[in-house]
């Protein structure tokens, strides 16, 4: 491998050791020495330097430079001959030099010398001085003092320093491969961060539309298949998303850059938490989850809730995986090991496929699979225990496991947690008081409801099909019943005992309807804090659509920008936010994000990052800069980009928040809940209006757009139509765009600009194109210019194309134009003139009631499409555009083209 060329000497072998060789060589010999680099500048103090050399030939610039010259000079001689080389001087003194060499490179030199086989020359030392400009009388006697010894002990002294140099070289050629080693690494660990971060970014990219779009979907009026299909989707995206977290999370733990944040959180939220999530993924599967937990346990504790919740879903996810029928059962209960510290021990134990002895030593190692061809169905990076044994472990925790093949699994693990509030987490009032009919068949239910309810205190009776009527008298009944034991019989009973209250138990995805006064229907799991809850008579909300609690909020004067140069990630993001009912607008730009919020003011921006021209972070500085009316105002990154170190460098440049994209709902609405003024939220009980969205069309035909694909991908009719005309608007700035990029030569903005387009080419059914872009995006990565040249025409063609294909679709003035007067000359004039004054000013309202009046004529023939671009340039805040398609229009009409 080639040196690196900007590495020195003194990076290898540090100045002290090499001036302590370089003193003891000297010492031992009596000759003076001296370290120099590849270039002949010394990196030590002399060594015993003579009179002659220090106080006179090396005092003056032209003698030092000398010096030097004479340094490299015999270095490089040495490196030449292979072994030490004899030499004069300028000044004319015997010198000797060895290289020190690393990896066949010259590294420096190391000289001793100035000494003489006999005595000095008076009128040669006579022309140095002359030379050099120093005395030539003083020069001549400071000779005098210069030593004089044997030329075989000259050689002597040369071969024991080309034996030190040797030494030298090999002392620096060890720390230049421990050199390259670390060089590698650091390499490796950036080649790595960088394909994380590409991989974040593309993956997540169309994962944000996919997860955003089902969500939108769902919040439609759907038949009960397409809500399946659509749920699917989203849970697909979901685990793909988990999978790429995995990765992520393991690189930063692996390179030391995950922090422990601790806070105050309370352990009960956790459990219901986890429980909801693991539950989607035991849908299809005969298993039954139990929460085991203490009552006891410390209602608020202080630790790092997002990573114990991270351990907890592992585990839970890794059972879940490899147990096909059953039951999960999640413990979690604590020993008390100061007075405000705690050691919470946690364990999930399956009834799964277990694990051969032999393999268990493989479970926390990285990307490990055990018994992979067993189980090659089952989906996974192998990640999952190797990160949470890490994270316990930078908690200060430790996980462990017990397995018996083909039986299940085990995982345990302890952690110290520090206690805030030593109040239990579940109590219930007047226990005594209460009694508790358990009417359930399945063994895992049954025994873990009666576990719960003598935890609490509370007295039950077991009751089967026969005997579930009789309870005795002076106690509050609760009566429990399996949804498959609630027959015509058990249901006669609830009705006819108002004072008893039932509780029925359905499946989480379950749903059922009982006009019955004294009855609860209430979703499995069920946990200590659900049963407490509903002994205590306290209100429980359950609701068929889980998503519907992802708000419990609105903000309808709350003013949002958003900020993205990809206009169905607005479609998106708007979508999304629309439930939260705030006053949103959206802009293409940085340029424009600047223009908007230097005329509004905003309560809160989302501000994406890779933007061409001004970035997400460039545009924030400007906006913190130039308008302190924003200093207080949140800026949240929206972006694709989610590895290690993002959201902090987002707050180094001036943000103040980070959401990733897909974007996840509920954090959303918490980030949004978290920054906008508090007067602007209005709670709001969990209810949903659905707009009846219209049903797919199979009819619909536009062109060779494979709609049948366009429609899976977009769900509703409405929101195809309403992507298609953003997608329409675009072709000619988009293609004008690439087309200038291609011809700079500018493949970096080139590669982003196709990227967009084949995404946005295949959410509306363009296979073909999306495919050409693909195409150019991977050339473009490869900065295969001659690639790009051949094919971009081609592909630029064939998008213009959809503008004839889209027009009659997409057009504004498709409906609306039949109906509206010609436009006159003197009107497009008249116009004009106030645009150009709006122009001068900078006043955008101006120029958007401009656009507006001449919005009420009809434009035919080539006035339509400079009417468009003009409309499309104001939009952009383009002022130049505008200019320039004002003074094309005049011309035309100059010339009497008035169609």
């Amino acid at each position: 491998m080639d040196m690196d060329y900007e590495l020195q000497l003194t990076d290898l072998i540090d100045k002290e050791t090499l001036q302590k060789i370089q003193d003891g060589f000297s010492n031992m010999t009596g000759i003076a020495a001296l370290t120099t680099d590849a270039d002949g500048i010394p990196v030590t103090e002399g060594s015993n330097f003579s009179e002659f050399c220090m106080k006179y030939t090396r005092s003056t610039e032209k003698g030092c430079k000398s010096c030097i010259e004479c340094d490299k000079w015999g270095a490089e001689l040495a490196m030449k001959k292979g072994k030490a080389a004899v030499y004069f001087c300028h000044a004319d003194l015997v010198e000797f030099s060895a290289p020190i060499v690393a990896d066949g490179r010259l590294m420096g030199c190391f000289l001793g010398g100035q000494v003489l086989t006999k005595e000095a020359d008076p009128e040669k030392i006579r022309k140095v001085a002359a030379r050099i400009g120093v005395d030539p009388e003083e020069y001549v006697e400071a000779s005098k003092k210069i030593r004089i010894i044997d030329r075989e002990t000259v050689d002597n002294a040369a071969k024991f320093l080309h034996m030190i140099a040797s030494v030298l070289s090999d002392m620096a050629y060890n720390k230049y491969l421990v050199y390259r080693a670390n060089k590698e690494l650091e390499k490796s660990g950036n080649m790595k961060s960088d394909f994380l971060a590409n991989m974040s970014h593309e993956i997540r990219t169309p994962m944000n539309a996919v997860i955003g779009m089902a969500e939108m979907a769902l919040r439609e009026e759907l038949p009960p298949v397409a809500r399946e299909y659509i749920n699917q989707i989203k849970e697909a995206g979901r685990s793909l998303l988990t999978i790429i977290n995995d990765i992520l999370d393991f690189t930063k733990i692996e390179s030391g850059r995950m922090d422990v944040n601790e806070v105050k959180y309370e352990p009960m939220s956790i459990v219901y938490d986890v429980a909801n999530i693991v539950m989607t993924r035991l849908k299809e599967k005969d298993v039954e989850l139990i929460l085991d937990v203490s009552p006891d346990l410390p209602s608020e504790l202080y630790g790092d809730s997002i990573r114990i919740k991270q351990v907890l879903l592992n585990l839970l996810n890794n059972a879940a995986k490899f147990t096909a029928r059953g039951r999960i059962t999640m413990k979690m209960n604590y020993v008390e090991t100061a007075p405000d510290e705690i050691e919470m021990r946690i364990s999930v134990e399956d009834t799964g496929i277990g694990i051969k002895k032999e393999d268990i030593s493989k479970l926390f190692q990285s990307f490990q699979q055990v018994d992979s061809k067993r189980n090659r169905n089952i989906e996974g990076t192998g990640l999952g225990l190797a990160i949470s044994k890490r994270l316990l472990s930078l908690m200060n925790g430790d996980i462990w496991v017990e397995s018996e093949y083909e039986k299940g699994s085990k995982f345990s693990c302890a952690l110290p947690q520090k206690v805030i509030n030593k109040a239990p987490s579940i109590t219930i009032q007047d226990a005594d008081s209460l009694l508790a009919g358990v009417l359930v068949s399945n063994p895992y239910i049954r025994e873990s409801l009666c576990s719960d309810v003598a935890d609490l205190g509370v007295d039950y009776i077991l009751k089967d099909s026969k005997d579930f009527h009789t309870f005795p008298e002076g106690k509050k009944i609760f009566l429990f019943i399996e949804y498959s034991l609630f027959s015509g019989k058990v249901e006669a009973f609830v009705r006819q005992n108002p004072q008893i209250t039932a509780v029925l138990l359905i499946e989480f995805y379950d749903s059922v309807d009982y006009n019955i006064p004294n009855l609860l229907v209430v979703r499995k799991p069920l946990f200590a804090l659900t049963i407490a809850m509903i002994l205590n008579g306290e209100e429980l909300h359950f609701d068929d659509d889980t998503d519907k609690k992802e708000f419990d909020f609105i903000a309808p004067d709350a003013n949002v920008l958003i900020v993205d140069d990809n206009a169905v990630n607005l479609t998106v993001a708007e979508g999304i936010m629309e439930p939260l009912k705030m006053k949103i607008d959206t802009v293409t730009s940085g340029k424009a994000a600047v223009d908007k919020i230097s005329r509004f003011h905003y309560d809160i921006v989302f501000m994406d990052h890779m933007m061409p021209e001004l970035d997400g972070v460039e545009t924030t500085h400007i906006i913190r800069r130039f308008h302190p009316e924003y200093d207080d105002v949140p800026i949240i990154a929206l972006t694709a980009n989610a590895v290690e170190g993002t959201k902090e460098m987002f707050c180094r440049e001036g943000m103040n928040d980070f959401i990733p994209k897909p974007i996840e709902l509920r954090l959303l609405a918490s980030k949004v809940k978290q920054w906008i003024p508090i007067e602007k939220v209005q709670k709001i009980h969990h209810t949903r209006n659905i707009d009846k969205g219209e049903k797919k069309s199979d009819h619909i035909v536009v062109g060779d757009l494979d709609i049948k694909y366009a429609m899976e991908f977009l769900v509703s009719e409405e929101l195809f139509w309403k992507v298609l005309k953003v997608y329409y608007h675009s072709i000619d700035k988009k293609a004008k765009l690439i087309k200038e990029l291609e011809e700079a030569e500018n493949w970096t903005e080139y590669t982003i600009e196709v990227h967009a387009l084949k995404n946005s080419s295949k959410q509306i059914g363009a296979m073909m194109l999306s495919e050409r872009a693909a195409a150019m995006e991977k050339a473009g990565n490869a900065r295969d210019a001659l690639s790009i040249h051949r094919h971009t025409d081609k592909m630029l063609e064939q998008y213009m194309g959809y503008r004839s294909i889209l027009e009659p679709f997409c057009a504004d003035s498709a409906k609306g134009d039949a109906g509206k007067e010609k436009v006159p000359a003197e009107a497009v004039q008249n116009c004009f003139g106030r645009m150009r004054g709006a122009v001068d000013d900078l006043d955008m309202d101006g120029m958007e009631e401009v656009i507006q009046e001449m919005d009420q004529y009809r434009y035919e023939g080539w006035q339509k499409e400079m009417f468009a671009r003009l409309k499309e340039a104001v939009e952009e805040i383009d002022v130049d555009s505008c200019e320039a398609i004002m003074i094309e229009w005049e011309g035309k009409l100059e010339d009497g083209d008035g169609n």
